[in-house]
């Protein structure tokens, strides 16, 4: 009933290409955030549902191991994040920590520790000491190697 275009088939599309992600089912998530993507930009939508879809597409490349692809959809997510919200945001450091994650599958410990260190900084000062995302930050710090 809904319009091709309609903001909230966007979200409809979101879910399904979320659960096909967890499914291992990539191209059809690629398929499903494709489509909101294409949805957000045609209709004028809050820049942050966009970037929300960039962090989907990314987390999709890089479970994949098409990381220059996943890191091109950082940037972008993180960008927007940047002129949005403040840039001490629980959600820029789920990007920070998104984007050592990535490095940390390619080997590139500097720059995996640099984003994670930027995740754990803004989760210690805006969230509480055992919200999750701070202690799986901080895991992540922990495993990764110190030798750089």
């Amino acid at each position: 009933m809904l319009p091709e275009r309609h903001p909230n088939l966007a979200i409809i599309y979101s879910n399904i290409g979320d659960i096909h992600r967890l499914m291992g089912d990539y191209e059809r998530t690629l398929s499903f955030h494709r489509k909101v993507l294409n949805i957000q930009e045609n209709v004028r939508c809050n820049p942050l549902e966009c970037a929300t879809t960039y962090t989907n597409l990314d987390e999709t490349y890089r479970e994949m191991k098409d990381y220059s692809t996943a890191l091109t959809y950082f940037e972008k997510g993180l960008e927007i994040r940047e002129k949005n919200i403040p840039k001490n945001h629980p959600d820029v450091a789920v990007i920070y920590h998104n984007i050592a994650k990535l490095y940390l599958s390619t080997g590139k410990y500097s720059m995996t520790m640099k984003s994670v260190q930027q995740a754990v900084e803004i989760a210690q000062e805006k969230l509480s000491s055992n919200h999750p995302h701070l202690l799986v930050y901080r895991e992540t710090l922990e495993k990764t190697p110190k030798k750089l």
